[in-house]
């Protein structure tokens, strides 16, 4: 089983090429693929049905599956691929870098969970990023519980790790029926009518579960 790590909402058609063709390359193989373009229900009001439908498939993928990362360094920074990364972690799945998109241009915004892919797939000795994120699953595994603070922008490090949090903690949600996530500080708007994980962790905290 493949779970496709990709950019989603703010993807280019050339980049949707390669997403597909690595998509299709991994079903010859016989591999069932998840590839959120397709397999989660992207036109979702909230949000909260593509990431129901995301952890549900890495829930089936405990010990049989792997990551397949196709990141992109520049663009519009994914807010999905950070908290992907947070899956992936929370999971304890491998992760494959299949490629990275923009690798020729400076980087654009935070890359921390960039540094963490990096860290796991070239499985450096030393591992600070991709430590600190299993240091802080276990903190909120033991708590049952996470204060995801949100900022809109993703503009720096404290943004990202917010992503990154997220992911682990919807992970411990997935699997505990008494974990709780709640949604700390909001600095921003978060316009109504557009999918955003505030709202996500607003359904959550309004009873709903995956």
């Amino acid at each position: 089983m493949i779970y496709v790590l990709a950019p989603v909402r703010n993807v280019t058609s050339d980049q949707s090429l390669i997403i597909a063709s690595h998509v299709q390359f991994r079903q010859e193989q016989g591999a069932k693929v998840f590839n959120p373009v397709v397999d989660a229900p992207q036109q979702d009001e909230t949000g909260f049905n593509i990431v129901k439908a995301e952890v549900n498939f890495l829930n089936r993928m405990a010990g049989n599956g792997a990551v397949d990362i196709l990141w992109n360094l520049g663009g519009n920074p994914s807010e999905g691929s950070r908290v992907d990364v947070g899956f992936a972690l929370a999971f304890n799945l491998d992760m494959n870098l299949v490629t990275v998109f923009n690798r020729d241009q400076p980087p654009v915004g935070p890359q921390v969970a960039y540094q963490i892919v990096q860290e796991v797939t070239n499985n450096l000795p030393h591992q600070p990023y991709a430590q600190k994120a299993v240091d802080l699953l276990v903190e909120m595994s033991q708590a049952e519980e996470a204060v995801i603070d949100w900022n809109i922008a993703m503009i720096g490090e404290v943004e990202e790790w917010q992503r990154i949090r997220l992911g682990l903690a919807l992970a411990c949600f997935s699997q505990n029926p008494d974990f709780k996530i709640k949604l700390g500080n909001l600095v921003g708007i978060d316009p109504p009518g557009k999918k955003s994980y505030p709202k996500v962790i607003a359904e959550i905290m309004g009873g709903k579960t995956f």
